[in-house]
């Protein structure tokens, strides 16, 4: 693995995990699955991090550990599979964890944006529409009011 943060990688940066006969690349936006030592060519299998629904390592059926990397429902995309070595298990969990939690930040639901505050004048006539119905004195008008021009 290479780059100054596994969990931050970046284009520059990339997490790179080699598989038995394929690598794993992820560069904070992509997740590629290519021959080791090769050029980005047109075979190579590439997921945008929005698509990835999970990503998770298995036992592999022959020994050693497997990366399966799925996509959403309806997805016409196969399952992305890579065989490991037994002994990658650290790197394998730095990957899946930088992997995840890219994800999990873009799927996550966003906190509501707070309304924009609304014009001093259009607050200081709400204020004063409250003192006229009683809801609030003219002395809580007027303390409001401070706070409005501090």
């Amino acid at each position: 693995m290479t780059g100054p943060s596994p969990l931050s990688p970046t284009p520059q940066h990339p997490l790179v995990v080699q598989g038995r006969s394929e690598q794993i690349t992820y560069d904070g936006a992509w997740v590629t699955i290519q021959d080791p030592g090769q050029p980005s060519r047109p075979g190579d299998r590439r997921a945008p991090i929005e698509d990835i629904t999970d990503v998770e390592i298995k036992a592999a059926r022959f020994g050693g550990r497997q990366v399966r990397i799925e996509y959403a429902r309806g997805s016409d995309r196969p399952s992305l599979t890579v065989a490991f070595k037994g002994n990658q298990q650290e790197s394998l969990a730095v990957l899946v964890a930088a992997i995840n939690a890219a994800r999990d930040a873009i799927h996550s639901p966003r906190p509501p944006v707070s309304p924009a505050p609304a014009d001093a004048g259009d607050e200081l006539r709400r204020l004063w529409q409250l003192v006229q119905r009683g809801e609030i004195s003219r002395e809580q008008f007027e303390d409001a009011k401070g706070r409005l021009f501090r």
